[in-house]
């Protein structure tokens, strides 16, 4: 049979991991979201296309080296090349088959090779230059570039002001979260200040006795960081099961990364809180204590 003492240790490790795990839990699913959103963003600038539709009278091999000239440019990401006839279907996947008859069975669209660019350059001023400078260099070759101007206001204005809110979010929660773990340890300590006291009266030295304590912060943080880590990874699948624009703002290395966050923070504060709860009641008169 367990003695109360024991039980009551018992029960003080499992309360200080819960409060642990509480904690971490929000950082971690507010920093995932934030890298979520992040990575969300960057996703759309990278998969922005600008058409660069060209006269019909160029062939497929001119095309060919337009395409590899772009390709070289220090702003682009990728350069392909699309045919009319491949514009057209892609058109006609969008409006359907009805928009035949009402462009008479013609196709209006020219030949053009598609550019994404690099986020860098993903700003309205620097796609204005961009613009200019193509429009220069393939002079009576180049008939029209387009692109949706407004995704800029979308995702600069847009997205990049939820980025910066959640980092403040992330920022306060984080004082929050580093003054919660703190206290929880210290109240765990509180519990065992005679143990502490006792030891060092009958001679421990200060390194001697902090090991034991360090050893398991160390522990309960893991413990505490793999349940938090399950427990942002369980909330993460339900919201991609609510909504699918979940799906584009994770990948499993930004889990990795949240994984592996709330694990390290976990350990340095809880090892520090230790570290500065111990040198308090090592510095402690015996009176004091009580």
């Amino acid at each position: 049979m367990a003695s109360p003492n024991r039980k009551g240790l018992k029960t003080a490790y499992v309360s200080t991991v819960i409060g642990i795990v509480m904690v971490l839990v929000i950082t971690g699913f507010v920093s995932w979201f934030v890298l979520g959103l992040n990575h969300l963003k960057n996703t759309k600038i990278e998969s922005f296309e600008i058409d660069l539709f060209f006269d019909q009278s160029l062939t497929e091999v001119e095309l060919a080296v337009i395409e590899k000239q772009l390709a070289a440019k220090e702003y682009v990401s990728s350069a392909s090349y699309r045919s009319a006839d491949e514009a057209l279907e892609i058109l006609l996947e969008e409006v359907g088959d009805s928009a035949l008859a009402a462009i008479d069975n013609e196709n209006p669209l020219n030949q053009s090779v598609i550019i994404t660019l690099k986020r860098d350059y993903f700003n309205a001023d620097k796609v204005a230059e961009i613009e200019t400078e193509l429009k220069a260099e393939y002079a009576g070759q180049l008939t029209e570039i387009s692109y949706r101007k407004e995704i800029f206001q979308e995702l600069n204005q847009g997205l990049q002001k939820m980025v910066y809110f959640f980092v403040l979010l992330a920022l306060m929660l984080l004082f929050i979260a580093i003054g919660m773990i703190n206290n929880t340890i210290r109240l765990s300590l509180y519990s065992k200040r005679f143990l502490i006291k006792t030891m060092q009266l009958v001679g421990a030295t200060p390194g001697f006795i902090r090991r034991p304590f360090i050893m398991a912060a160390i522990g309960q943080a893991l413990i505490s960081g793999l349940i938090a880590g399950c427990l942002v990874l369980g909330f993460v699948l339900l919201l991609e099961r609510y909504d699918p624009i979940f799906l584009e703002m994770t990948d499993m290395g930004i889990y990795l990364i949240v994984m592996g966050g709330i694990v390290i923070f976990g350990i340095i504060i809880t090892v520090l809180s230790t570290y500065f709860a111990l040198r308090k009641y090592l510095r402690l008169n015996l009176d004091n204590l009580y």
